[in-house]
């Protein structure tokens, strides 16, 4: 008997199922699990790319560029929030009476009919993600993983098939599709203001959308959470006493069911010793830096010690993860020069991602951070934070906002702007660049032996350490 919320599940096999936006991480992955559970993919994108690419190689029918015709003989038709509502396969699906469903459904169909484990939380979600799949993997559960980003150890997939019961997939808060999931673990990272233009520009509805996710937990399943974050905490304490069990993990907070003690940093990673309940388990040595994947991997070790994963083998399963793509992705490192990519986009991501890069490259190195700004409404709602959170960098440059497609400026709000404002709290310049060659000119001038330039952003600052990577390499062949 089903659950209250559930939709029946969903038998694939032979289904005719159109991607609109194939090849985005979260679609892609999608795509993959369905094609190895017997449906008929096809789908739409603008531009190729490798995700595109492996689906046409293995079965499905990619089509580059948007067309009504691409979804003639569908069953159905898969969308995301980003795919405009004029979109002429989405208007073409409407008119001719095929069922539309937004990608979060298909997720949904996945995670609630099995054991699923749904990661949420403002930042980390990636990264704790593709910890928490390896460590099952590692503990033979043959799990079923659905990431938010490429995963080297997947193969660089967005996804991981499995045939166990589980399954381990990002559950992204931005849009409150995650509400759709009645997973029988669920990880919080953290809570922090963000994507609030899809709540009202109240932080109130989003910690809603947070109670109501909690909310929809399995009776007597369990809520993994941070302990040494305080919104977090906050919404722990609404849970209804006895219908699930919690976990909270953590480093600062003594009373932690999990916990991190004797964190070591250094320029290869991080070693740590963990607690559970009060009682001393081993060390972790992550290859990961930063204090951020401490708590990261404490997620993901909570999960595994509840499905039954012994402490040990996820240990030895986290010390060989080497991050996701634009998670800390060392790009070019010849000749005392790293060159690393992050798709840090938040304050507090910045903040985390530049002392992983000081721990990285030790006091004596550089740290000079590229930051691309993504969405004018962001940029707007945290210019403050952004201004306080560049402290750990030796030197700032700044390109122009990178603005999603619909999203038009705001009178005030500015590359310019915020460069003045980081100026004013950092007491030195800040460099802006509107002219993508002209970034890459300055930094091949300006960079030395010993420097680590970080890219950030959400938008596609990544070409930017890709270029620089290429030119470095032209200048200085093997």
């Amino acid at each position: 008997m089903e659950e209250p919320g559930y939709a029946p599940p969903m038998d694939w096999s032979g289904k005719r199922v159109h991607f609109i936006g194939i090849g985005g991480y979260g679609m892609s992955g999608l795509a993959r699990v369905l094609l190895a559970r017997g449906a008929r993919v096809s789908g739409s994108d603008v531009r190729p790319s490798d995700r595109t690419r492996w689906l046409a190689g293995n079965g499905a029918e990619v089509h580059i560029g948007h067309d009504a015709r691409h979804v003639a003989g569908a069953d159905l038709v898969v969308y995301n929030t980003d795919v405009p509502a004029d979109n002429p396969e989405l208007v073409a699906a409407r008119q001719a009476g095929i069922p539309i469903w937004h990608r979060s459904q298909v997720l949904a169909d996945l995670i609630n009919h099995r054991q699923g484990v749904a990661v949420t939380g403002t930042h980390g979600k990636t990264t704790t993600t593709a910890m928490t799949g390896l460590v099952l993997v590692a503990g033979g559960f043959d799990p079923t993983v659905l990431v938010g980003g490429e995963v080297p150890e997947f193969g660089t997939a967005t996804a991981r098939l499995g045939h166990g019961p589980w399954v381990v997939a990002e559950a992204c808060e931005s849009d409150g599709t995650f509400l759709r999931y009645f997973p029988r673990i669920a990880v919080v990272t953290n809570v922090e203001p963000e994507h609030l233009d899809h709540y009202e520009g109240d932080f109130r509805r989003l910690l809603d959308a947070f109670r109501g996710f909690l909310g929809n937990v399995r009776p007597g399943g369990l809520v993994v959470a941070c302990g040494d974050h305080p919104v977090v905490r906050q919404l722990l304490a609404g849970l209804p006493a006895g219908r699930v069990r919690v976990a909270r993990y953590g480093v600062e907070a003594e009373d932690c069911h999990l916990r991190a003690r004797d964190v070591q940093t250094g320029p290869e990673g991080t070693r740590f010793s963990v607690w559970q309940d009060g009682r001393p388990l081993g060390e972790v040595t992550l290859a990961v830096p930063g204090e951020h994947n401490v708590l990261n991997a404490l997620a993901a070790l909570a999960v595994g010690l509840e499905v039954g994963v012994p402490f040990g083998v996820a240990a030895q399963a986290l010390a060989g993860f080497h991050g996701a793509k634009r998670r800390f992705q060392v790009i070019y490192d010849r000749d005392g020069i790293l060159v690393v990519d992050d798709y840090a986009h938040h304050p507090t991501e910045i903040r985390a991602t530049l002392r992983a890069a000081r721990q990285r490259r030790g006091a004596a190195g550089r740290v000079i951070a590229v930051f691309q700004p993504q969405r004018y409404s962001r940029t707007r709602l945290l210019m403050d934070e952004f201004a306080r959170a560049f402290g750990d960098a030796d030197k700032v440059i700044l390109t122009e906002i990178y603005a999603p497609p619909g999203e038009r400026p705001i009178p005030g709000v500015s590359s310019a702007v915020l460069a003045e404002r980081i100026a004013q709290e950092e007491g030195r310049p800040v460099d802006l660049f509107s002219s993508r060659e002209d970034l890459i000119e300055h930094l091949l001038a300006t960079v030395r032996p010993g420097d680590l330039v970080l890219t950030m952003g959400a938008g596609d600052i990544w070409t930017v350490a890709r270029d620089l990577a290429r030119r470095l390499q032209a200048v200085t062949p093997a």
